[in-house]
């Protein structure tokens, strides 16, 4: 799974110029990847962990970029957030520095 995951990522970056943002669980990716950290370092994560709090990352994400947090609420459909500032959202959207 790592290396199809690999493959998918590197060719969208290619054609996109950007790193695919990954959207998963850490059970998940620990039992479908073998815990595999090689993606960290480029590709945003979107830990979907319906919880008080995101809980323990896939192997190698220090920190999340959005986390899913319910399956409802305040908002239409899943609850959202994002890790950062409007400005940084801004950035990862827009593919800018």
């Amino acid at each position: 799974m790592a290396a199809w995951i690999a493959s998918f990522a590197g060719t969208y970056q290619a054609l996109t110029t950007r790193w695919p943002v990954i959207y998963t669980t850490s059970q998940w990716w620990a039992a479908c990847t073998g815990g595999y950290d090689g993606f960290a370092g480029q590709d945003p994560l979107w830990i979907a962990s319906y919880s008080p709090a995101p809980g323990m990352l896939p192997a190698g994400w220090s920190t999340y970029t959005f986390w899913q947090y319910a399956p409802s609420g305040a908002l239409p459909g899943d609850q959202d957030t994002f890790n950062g500032t409007r400005a940084g959202l801004t950035q990862l959207a827009t593919n800018t520095p």
